[in-house]
């Protein structure tokens, strides 16, 4: 009798040994797998990913997808004065205006581009670029902060020439640029011959200003405002 309560006695503690052996690896188990849940669940994006176009002019839209044509290199910074619709929109995002507007606007209207189809080159080329501080979040630019705006979009070989004003709303900033007189060779082989005083690559930025500061730039081929 004795000897069948010690084997009861051993039977249950082997029963519970295995229980707890059971529980402990059932719970080692969880615990591994609640660390790989954890590691996944925070790998999220990364501060690139999140990022979003936003320039001082206004914020960009999606960029318009590269269908396997050729776009050719900027000669500004960002998109500009120069430069070819297709890369534009690489930065700028998609044309906001229909095509037989004749003007092209770019996030939310605070950047606005006139194009033209060279003769020599035959690439569809920005002739002339508007700033419009007025339709962004701050209307009104110090001339410091509208020339640095400026400087994005003008090529960047840019040489200043003169300044000078039109009247008490305006100021011209003239410019000669290699870069562009090969980009817009055929525009300004028609300009010099109806222009004698024009010259390849000239090009202006007009600051439009009033009381309180300069709410528009301008930048176009040639050099005549």
């Amino acid at each position: 009798m004795e000897f069948h309560k010690k084997r009861l006695l051993i039977m249950a503690g082997c029963i519970a040994l295995s229980v707890t052996l059971t529980s402990c690896a059932e719970s080692t188990k969880e615990n591994k797998d609640s660390d790989v849940v954890e590691k996944i669940s925070t790998v999220g994006s990364t501060p690139a990913d999140e990022a979003t176009t936003d320039t001082e002019s206004g914020k960009a839209t999606e960029p318009v997808k590269n269908k396997g044509t050729t776009i050719e290199p900027l000669i500004t910074k960002t998109g500009g004065l120069g430069d070819t619709k297709e890369a534009i929109e690489q930065l700028r995002g998609a044309d906001e205006n229909g095509q037989d507007v004749g003007i092209s606007s770019y996030q939310n209207n605070s950047f606005l581009a006139i194009y033209a189809q060279d003769e020599v080159t035959k690439k569809n080329t920005a002739l002339n670029v508007t700033l419009s501080f007025e339709a962004t979040d701050t209307p009104r630019r110090s001339e410091k902060e509208a020339m640095r705006e400026a400087s994005s979009v003008i090529p960047s070989d840019a040489a200043k020439i003169k300044e000078y004003k039109i009247d008490e709303g305006r100021e011209v900033i003239q410019y000669e640029s290699k870069l562009l007189s090969e980009r817009l060779r055929g525009w300004y082989d028609l300009d010099v011959a109806s222009n004698p005083k024009s010259k390849s690559g000239a090009f202006i930025v007009i600051l439009k200003h009033d009381e309180e500061g300069i709410f528009s730039v301008v930048v176009g081929a040639g050099n005549n405002p």
